[in-house]
């Protein structure tokens, strides 16, 4: 039996120059090697080396691919133009769902590789039931600006190479996951019943192509620590089939990812918003009915040029739904990526109380409080720093070292473990401060025993009008305009001591 059937137009393997050895001969190999490095034995692949579109739909090559575990589809406009492909993807589909089932274990036996981008109109009829039902793997960017695609080549430069062995390795998990599976269940080796391990499961939701790249990214780290991903197939076009697929997918779900970016995206048909918009508003559904820990993520400073997603935007930072069960990010890729696989770990258990009463009467009776300050402030609020530590306080300060990820995780450590929190607002902007304070708030979910009771945001110089106005409930405000005016500090520090 062979593992692996890959169908194909053998116009996409021709050479496109005399060094190139063929689209479809490379991504063989390549996907032949990853297979068997990540399941340990080399996969039986069978392609078609000789026969053309026009040849007989030979009996014994109908048997090679009935027999194969797995069928991947290199889709392209030639592929769907061939009598002979569309006869391969139609016998595969007809002969596996009368026998061992279209799917394993939540798994499409069948896999597209869109190699080259086609018009969802041109797929035949005949196979448009299929098609819509496959996990597919873009091998190819499309330029949000000038709408021209740029394939995956290996041939094409460093980030063409990077991109498309980045997909190729995403594939070959894929297949390597389903046939390990498929060969358990053989031997008899598959885990079942109580034994079974409760895997965390995800919810991704789709997002436009200009964060595709920051999607395809999490989507490797999750599935290569073994977490489950959904949707784990193409979700509807049509609005009240979409939204209950997404409903449905998202209470399987602990936890959901939502990637902003700056386009509005597609709408549906029949629905007045975009499937970005829509995903993130039955997750807030689904998470007040159920334990559901929403990331709702944009990249820091984007620019958003379309009005509809400027207004969806503004909606996701003023409704407070938003921060409810919930971390809501402007920042880094990296730093989200920190902060999501860090909530994904297993958490340890709690320590008994009498034994934490315990370990706490050896403690320092010091009070500590967490001065937060950008790097450029750093002098800046040294006085500060200087005057709480001199009034018997313990201060703890940023780490302005070292890379993202390394800062991300010692300021999630310093809220872990402080009294007290003061934001200076110095030469930050007030996008700035707002995020620092959501960090506070949301501290309670990250490590933190109890949330932080005292918080403030301590506006200093240069003056600017942005902060004339700056006001919020979630932490007291106080203003001074040089070191000398530090004893307005004294009631915040007295309220700390006693505590």
């Amino acid at each position: 039996m062979n593992d692996i059937f890959i169908s194909y137009a053998h116009i996409d393997n021709e050479a496109l120059t005399e060094e190139d050895k063929g689209w479809i001969s490379q991504f063989h190999k390549v996907l032949d090697t990853r297979v068997a490095q990540l399941t340990g034995e080399k996969p039986r692949i069978w392609r078609d080396l000789k026969l053309g579109g026009n040849d007989m739909f030979d009996k014994a090559i109908v048997h090679q691919f009935n027999c194969a575990r797995v069928m991947i589809s290199i889709m392209s406009p030639r592929y769907l133009k061939s009598e002979w492909c569309m006869k391969e993807l139609k016998q595969f589909y007809e002969n596996a769902s009368s026998t061992s089932g279209v799917s394993f274990e939540n798994k499409s036996r069948i896999l597209k590789v869109v190699k080259t981008p086609f018009e969802t109109n041109d797929v035949p009829n005949e196979i448009r039931g299929v098609f819509a039902s496959l996990l597919g793997f873009e091998f190819f960017e499309v330029d949000p600006e000038t709408g021209k695609f740029m394939e995956y080549n290996a041939s094409f430069g460093a980030d063409s190479k990077h991109n498309y062995f980045s997909k190729i390795f995403d594939l070959a998990h894929e297949v390597s996951q389903l046939l390990k599976a498929m060969s358990d269940k053989e031997t008899g080796n598959s885990l079942t019943g109580p034994m079974t391990i409760d895997t965390k499961k995800i919810f991704l939701a789709t997002t436009t192509n200009d964060l595709q790249p920051e999607r395809d990214r999490i989507y490797r780290n999750l599935i290569e620590r073994g977490y489950i991903v959904y949707p784990d197939q193409p979700l509807p076009l049509v609005g009240a089939e979409f939204k209950l697929s997404v409903r449905e997918h998202l209470e399987k779900c602990d936890t959901s990812i939502h990637l902003v970016g700056s386009s509005y995206g597609m709408v549906p048909e029949g629905e007045d918003h975009s499937v970005i918009e829509i995903q993130n508003s039955v997750a807030a559904e689904t998470a007040a009915s159920q334990e559901l820990h929403r990331f709702i993520w944009m990249p820091r400073g984007q620019t958003v040029t379309e009005s509809r997603q400027a207004s969806f935007i503004d909606e996701l930072r003023n409704d407070p739904q938003t921060y409810e069960s919930s971390d809501f990010m402007e920042d880094s890729f990296e730093n989200l990526k920190s902060l999501l696989l860090d909530h994904l770990k297993t958490k340890p258990k709690q320590e008994p109380t009498a034994k934490k009463l315990a370990d706490d009467s050896t403690d320092t009776l010091t009070k500590s409080v967490y001065l937060i300050y950008p790097a450029e402030d750093e002098e800046s609020a040294a006085p500060i720093e200087d005057y709480l530590f001199n009034k018997g306080l313990e201060v703890i300060v940023p780490e302005i070292e070292g890379n993202e990820s390394q800062i991300a995780e010692a300021h999630r450590q310093n809220l872990n473990s402080c009294d007290a929190v003061i934001i200076y607002f110095g030469s930050a902007n007030r996008s700035w401060v707002n995020m620092k304070l959501l960090n506070v708030l949301q501290s309670p979910g990250h490590g933190r025993q109890s949330p932080v009771e005292f918080k403030m945001v301590l506006i200093a110089p240069p003056e600017h009008r942005h902060k004339e106005r700056y006001r919020t409930h979630q932490a007291d405000v106080l203003q001074i305009s040089d070191a000398n005016q530090l004893d307005v500090l004294i009631p915040f520090i007295k309220s700390i001591s006693k505590s």
